[in-house]
């Protein structure tokens, strides 16, 4: 077993789970390990073609001229930069798959939060009162909902003094507010909780359209529907407020009641079951790989999926390395002169090439080669030029 398989397996013994499961699963194949392996590869044949470049240029004859040559190469490496940022992107998303996606329930004081919480746990999480600033710190509540890990957070509500109850805002309150606007914006989903019977409040929209610019994803809760003689009537209008307010789409307004069920008879007391309906679309579409225009088989991006974080993390190291060599290489690529005229630009090519190599150990660390030091491999590319 190669090393990407050996931490796909630890992986997947320790799901807990069935989203955690099939993702680990992923990578429990060579299929990346191949993929690595053919990135480094090219990546030294390139570099090898640069070393002949820099060793036998004003000896050797080569069939394209150096500038062609340089441009040839940059063109490689920067579809291999759209393969890998494509690949890293897949990457953190099976991080939410498996480290759990974080949720964060907003909204003002009284709005229904921690009843929500408790509906969609199934059990009393968190205290429910009718007096406002009950809920002064972050209570989180880790939950598996239809296979995806889950980690909601219950926040205080956002209120300024004399708004939102009788009592002024005190001091531990207060802190509450600010770490809940602080929860909100670290969080991978927001649900905004509003209350039918009130306009929205400010404060929460304000929080909410800072976390929307951040592209964090937004579910909108419209809670105490039971309260509203006719939900027809005011459906529309809260649904167009949402959206101009927020720009969140309708199949993400959700139409709730936290209120206890009376009936054992209703198959969806509440509508609970509808708005978590709503987050599971969104989670799969938080979690679906990414596929790049220029490869026409999204299937073998979705075993991307399955990279853990010390692969994502060299990768963004090869990057890094890659991008220098698109720096040093460009103006070579793009020189009228089809040859190299002088020391600086020698030098610029010297710098190209090494970090080709960079580029190639990090891909190589990833798969347990250590450093590529493959001499053969870039020699063989050097004299075949």
């Amino acid at each position: 077993m190669d090393l990407p398989q050996i931490e796909s397996l630890g992986e997947t013994l320790s799901a807990s789970t069935e989203q955690q499961r099939k993702t680990s699963v992923r990578g429990t194949t060579s299929t990346l390990a191949a993929r690595y392996e053919h990135w480094r590869r090219l990546l030294l044949e390139a570099r090898g073609e640069l070393e002949a470049l820099i060793d036998f240029s004003e000896d050797q004859h080569f069939d394209e001229s150096p500038a062609v040559l340089c441009a040839s190469i940059a063109d490689q490496v920067r579809g291999l930069r759209v393969q890998m940022e494509a690949h890293i992107a897949n990457a953190l998303r099976g991080e939410l798959l498996r480290n759990g996606i974080s949720v964060a329930l907003l909204g003002a004081p009284n709005a229904g939060k921690s009843s929500l919480l408790n509906r969609i746990v199934g059990r009393d999480a968190a205290i429910v009162s009718q007096e406002a600033g009950t809920t002064r710190d972050v209570v989180e509540v880790g939950v598996d909902l239809g296979g995806w890990l889950v980690k909601i957070g219950d926040m205080a509500g956002l209120r300024r003094a004399g708004l939102g109850g009788t009592q002024a805002v005190g001091a531990v309150e207060h802190e509450g507010i600010k770490r809940a606007k602080q929860r909100a914006i670290e969080s991978d989903v927001l649900i905004i909780v509003h209350d039918a019977t009130t306009e929205m409040d400010p404060d929460v929209l304000e929080t909410a359209q800072q976390c929307v610019q951040l592209g964090i994803s937004v579910v909108v809760a419209i809670n105490k529907v039971d309260q509203l003689d006719n939900i027809a009537a005011v459906r529309d209008t809260w649904i167009m407020n949402v959206q101009a307010a927020l720009g969140v789409p309708a199949d993400r307004i959700a139409f709730i009641s936290c209120k206890a069920p009376t009936s054992t008879t209703v198959t969806d007391p509440g509508y609970i079951q509808s708005l978590l309906k709503t987050l599971l679309n969104t989670f799969e579409n938080m979690t679906a790989a990414l596929v790049p225009d220029s490869d026409p088989d999204p299937g073998l991006w979705q075993e991307s999926l399955g990279a853990t974080e010390r692969q994502r993390l060299l990768l963004s190291d090869c990057l890094g390395h890659l991008e220098t060599f698109s720096t040093a290489v460009t103006p070579h690529a793009t020189a009228l002169d089809s040859s190299l005229v002088g020391k600086d630009d020698e030098a610029d090519i010297v710098v190209a090439a090494e970090s080709l190599r960079s580029a190639a150990d990090a891909l190589a660390k990833i798969t347990g080669r250590g450093e590529s030091g493959d001499v053969e491999e870039v020699l063989g590319v050097v004299f075949e030029k």
